[in-house]
């Protein structure tokens, strides 16, 4: 047994530079392995350690959810830093147990090696910190400014802590094994561990964002001039049986097959943009509201496991559907008008109000949860913008019908009278386009969990025979080629894409309550 004075020997040298008052010291110079103390011990230090890291850990989670739903309430903030902390803190723990006993079993490994030490301990630094990154990738939106210089800042802060904590673990170990402070613990460790957290984060987090700041460089197309002027209406829960009774209304009608998808924003998405949910990235989402709370998370990581798997097991909050704010793909008629094509867009999914578009929030807002005033309200600007820009193109989405057939309770009579009424506003809007001058195309889906197939009717032939040839149906009428990541239309004359849209401000705003009330009073939100 040693001799208690190399040991007080050994506490006074570790007094000396700080290391005495963190206790972690004295986990590894206990009893043997069969020890119920030393078991005890190392319970409690890895415990004290873990408590650290949790709160270090927690701080940059926190603060990037702060920066990204901004504003939160004081008990939202405490959900989110517990909840993290929560999670770090078992993780941690079982992290810090593993190295002491990898270590206990492995002596050789902390030699009385400068490099060996400082090794293990960046590289255990290095992976705590690597699931923030990770983290913090799989946000749709890239950060603000702001927010990435207090992300950077706290992870920074974080792997210094982390590589802190379990560099004292290995301190506690080599005096043990050693009866002498190591080397390594006699010299100053702030400038390579400060060295070692700024090449971290570089390369965990600069190639990441650097890639998403690149400006999207346009593709050269070629294109056919044309003088035709198109105006697409598209309508939800409208199916080939459904249309059949208003033959009358467009001369060229056929059945089609609708596009598959998990929600309707994906699937019109995907006939709008002509791509598929990986490209166009318009999806189902969810956000997170905590238990008591009358406020909804929205800005939350596609790889958030706390707050969208282990938050809700354990009931302190509950998911929620969110309607879509981030599309990675231009529809087409945004193709057209970055190419000096009028055009304007009215009430489709993912798109906030701009020059040339008039997003959904002002119109179901609006409406107060009237799926007939939706209608009415999206024909109306319609017509209005197409008097007043004359485009080339022009698009309008109705979801009145699937509404009333699919969304909300309505008794059996209710439900046919509001359908008829519905069809009515589609013959309005198909009657005033032409009147305009305006070769018209009508495309319906049936709505979630509705039989029948799709439909597509319009002024003029189209060799469209599934949804998926819409879009560059329409892109070949107006004179532009398909891109190949369209899987429908002729296969001949094909650009190979046309690349990611820019983003804006709005890809990142939150959802407006009221608008957000409306859609939950027209089934959009269950």
């Amino acid at each position: 047994m040693r001799r208690v004075s190399d040991v007080d020997s050994l506490r006074a040298q570790l007094r000396e530079r700080g290391y005495l008052t963190h206790g972690i010291e004295r986990w590894f110079a206990l009893d043997p392995w069969s020890s119920r103390a030393f078991w005890l011990e190392l319970i409690t230090v890895a415990l004290k350690a873990a408590t650290l890291i949790a709160a270090f850990g927690a701080l940059p989670l926190a603060a990037v959810m702060a920066f990204r739903n901004y504003p939160l309430h004081a008990f939202e903030t405490l959900g989110l830093f517990v909840s993290y902390a929560a999670v770090w803190l078992v993780a941690a723990f079982a992290f810090v147990v593993a190295v002491a006993l990898i270590l206990k079993l492995r002596p050789a490994i902390p030699i009385d090696t400068p490099r060996a030490l400082l090794a293990i301990s960046l590289a255990a630094g290095a992976l705590l910190t690597a699931p923030i990154a990770i983290w913090w990738y799989r946000f749709d939106a890239a950060p603000t400014l702001p927010e990435l210089l207090a992300g950077v800042a706290l992870c920074a802060i974080f792997f210094l802590a982390a590589t802190t904590v379990v560099s004292a673990a290995l301190l506690s170990f080599s005096i043990y094994e050693l009866q002498r402070v190591p080397a390594i613990h006699q010299k100053p460790r702030g400038v390579p561990m400060a060295i070692a957290a700024a090449v971290l984060i570089a390369l965990l987090f600069a190639p990441a964002y650097a890639d998403r700041e690149r400006t999207p460089i346009a593709p050269m197309v070629v294109t056919t001039p044309t003088t035709t002027r198109v105006a697409l209406i598209a309508v939800d829960g409208l199916t080939n049986e459904i249309l059949q009774s208003r033959r009358d209304l467009l001369p060229h009608l056929a059945p089609i097959q609708p596009i598959a998808g998990s929600s309707t924003t994906e699937r019109w998405a995907s006939l709008g943009t002509g791509v598929h949910t990986e490209h166009h990235g318009v999806r189902a989402i969810e956000g997170v509201r905590f238990r008591g709370s009358a406020h909804v998370l929205q800005r939350i990581s596609r790889g958030d496991f706390v707050l969208m798997t282990l938050a809700p097991l354990a009931r302190v909050a509950r998911r929620e559907p969110l309607p879509p704010t981030v599309r990675r793909r231009d529809y087409v008629w945004e193709i057209f008008a970055e190419r000096g094509v009028t055009s304007i867009s009215v009430n489709w999914w993912a798109t906030a109000d701009a020059a040339n578009a008039i997003g959904p929030e002002s119109i179901f807002t609006s409406a107060q949860g009237d799926p007939l005033r939706v209608d009415a309200i999206a024909t109306a600007r319609f017509i209005e913008s197409i008097d007043q820009r004359k485009p080339r193109f022009a698009t309008v989405y109705l979801p009145a019908l699937d509404v009333i057939l699919n969304r909300i309770e309505l008794d059996p009579a209710a439900k046919v009278a509001s359908s008829l009424r519905a069809l009515d506003g589609i013959t309005i809007a198909v009657t005033l386009a032409r009147a305009r001058g305006y070769e018209v195309v009508v495309a319906g889906m049936p709505g979630e969990g509705q039989r029948g197939a799709g439909v597509i009717a319009s002024t003029m032939p189209l060799r469209a025979r599934t949804a998926w040839d819409i879009a560059p149906a329409i892109l070949t009428i107006l004179g532009f080629p398909a891109s190949s990541e369209m899987p429908g239309g002729e296969p001949q004359s094909r650009i190979a894409t046309y690349g990611p849209r820019e983003t804006d401000a709005a890809a990142s705003a939150s959802v407006n309550e009221e608008y957000y009330e409306n859609l939950k009073s027209l089934g959009y939100i269950r």
